[in-house]
């Protein structure tokens, strides 16, 4: 693992094709980086949850999607900018899931639970979503000397 943080960005068409390939991108620099399958996991699923949103809802027919994920020993940051559609505000994270019964409309509450951190802002006439997330190996091994702590 670099003791630096390492950073990939990609620009990718608006097209859900390119939807693996990003997930598959970010999973070889997470990999890399020696995270956790827990903690790489939760990264790549909001990823490719926010990718998708991108693609589907912020993006023109042949726009573009800028990708990103920058990974440092403790924390991984993503950021997605998708290039806007005119009329179209910047979403905002829903207060409620939607009725078991839609069929969409859960992304952003999947990004939102998986994040550690999470923001929704305007870029230009598009929206940047950028995710934080802790390393959970570390959260994890800080709970195992605690409670080491506490039984000696």
């Amino acid at each position: 693992m670099s003791p630096h943080r390492v950073t990939s960005a990609l620009r990718v068409p608006a097209d859900l094709t390119v939807v693996g390939f990003v997930r598959s991108a970010f999973a070889c620099v997470l990999e890399r980086e020696a995270w956790p399958a827990e903690g790489a996991g939760r990264v790549l699923l909001a990823a490719s949850e926010a990718v998708t949103n991108a693609i589907e809802h912020g993006s023109p027919a042949g726009g573009r999607v800028h990708v990103e994920i920058a990974v440092a020993p403790e924390r991984v940051a993503v950021r997605v900018i998708d290039e806007g559609r005119p009329g179209v505000p910047v979403p905002r994270w829903p207060s409620a899931p939607p009725p078991p019964t839609s069929l969409r409309g859960r992304g952003l509450v999947i990004i939102r639970r998986l994040a550690d951190d999470a923001d929704l802002a305007a870029a230009g006439s598009g929206t940047e979503v950028r995710l934080g997330f802790h390393r959970v190996a570390a959260r994890v091994e800080a709970l195992q000397d605690l409670v080491e702590a506490r039984a000696a």
